[in-house]
């Protein structure tokens, strides 16, 4: 029964990333990708603390120069602030505009329909082993990723 579990998670996340680009929320807007969302939506539910760009690295497992490169763009379409710590100068703590705060509530709306389709008829047990089961292949990748 050992399928090429790779590829099925492959598809899966293709035709995942095609619905996300299909959902109201991103169409609305001109110049955001299914990335500069999920970014921007990381910001939005953690903006009780302090967001750095190693967070997004942290986060997202980004090359620093991908994550700079990503948040610069997403600074030019004036999504993202990037505002001077006092106790450190060198850091730039990352603040959502308010355009970016009201597409991240639209958005995040628009995941939540979405996630009821995708889990529609599968138990709360299927869905906790499922949870579980992409868990171990995680681990597994990192582990393949650390020899």
């Amino acid at each position: 029964m050992r399928e090429d579990i790779g590829k099925r998670i492959n598809c899966l996340s293709t035709k995942i990333k095609r619905e996300i680009s299909n959902l109201d929320s991103i169409s609305k807007l001109d110049n955001v990708s299914g990335a500069n969302s999920f970014i921007m939506l990381y910001i939005y539910k953690n903006s009780d603390k302090n967001i750095y760009q190693k967070d997004i690295e942290n986060e997202f497992g980004i090359t620093r120069s991908t994550a700079s490169n990503i948040i610069s763009l997403m600074e030019k379409k004036n999504f993202v602030i990037r505002e001077n710590v006092d106790s450190d100068l060198r850091l730039k703590r990352l603040v959502l505009s308010s355009e970016a705060i009201k597409y991240c509530e639209d958005f995040l709306n628009d995941l939540k329909s979405l996630n009821l389709d995708l889990c529609d008829g599968i138990s709360d047990e299927e869905l906790s082993n499922f949870i579980i089961t992409l868990s171990k292949i995680e681990s597994n990748l990192k582990r393949r990723q650390e020899k």
